[in-house]
């Protein structure tokens, strides 16, 4: 076989490769609290059905098969003057474009879920934002859903994603949870908020002494 030959397909089969990895679902790294702000809407929800949905003119296409599922809302978050009470959301029907897809022991789970409204009013979410069952958020992640994430929407996280890095602004603060690993599941995602503490001025916060205040007024009463 000529080298022409085998240069050919070399680069036919680098082609191939790049073209799948190019398609295939990425996420860039980003915080909880990132993902609220940039949100339409956020809620706490148990997802109590699903159907799958085809649009666009070739049915047999995965790019036109969307999952709708069915939500009892339980809580909203943020998102009330987008949508009043959701009961569907939308996702692609492939993890593979980032589609959220359950397993069937996942229906009737209460699930945090971070999702747009696009033209058509529908909410739309995807494996890049914060869905995740309930019972898999930390204390402190159901806090800034309370209110410490909207408290600290103006200010900024900007991952580490190599060293030396560093902030240049006083309204960022440095995310490094993700530097060894690159699965930015780590204490400053799972325990911490970036909160305004001053104007202008943000830093990483746990909470905590905001959550001892009620306790030690409860104690002198």
């Amino acid at each position: 076989m000529s080298c022409n030959i085998l240069g050919f397909l070399a680069t036919g089969l680098l082609f191939l490769v790049m073209q799948e990895w190019t398609d295939a679902c990425s996420c860039g790294p980003a915080h909880p609290q990132q993902i609220y702000c940039q949100a339409d809407v956020v809620i706490k929800g148990k997802i109590i059905g699903s159907k799958m949905e085809t649009r666009g003119n070739n049915s047999n296409s995965s790019a036109f098969r969307w999952i709708q599922y069915e939500i009892e809302q339980q809580k909203m978050y943020k998102g009330f003057e987008k949508i009043e009470n959701i009961q569907h959301v939308y996702t692609p029907a492939s993890d593979f474009v980032c589609g959220l897809v359950l397993e069937e022991n996942q229906m009737n789970e209460e699930f945090v879920l971070s999702g747009n409204v696009e033209t058509d009013g529908k909410v739309y979410i995807n494996l890049c934002g914060f869905n995740k069952p309930w019972s898999q958020l930390t204390s402190a992640q159901k806090m800034g859903l309370g209110g410490s994430y909207e408290a600290g929407c103006q200010c900024k996280i900007i991952p580490c994603l190599a060293l030396p890095c560093s902030i240049t602004a006083d309204n960022q603060c440095l995310w490094i949870d993700g530097i060894i690993d690159r699965k930015w599941v780590g204490a400053q995602s799972q325990l911490l908020t970036c909160s305004m503490k001053s104007p202008g001025l943000c830093r990483w916060d746990s909470g905590k002494q905001k959550r001892a205040k009620p306790f030690l007024r409860t104690e002198n009463q």
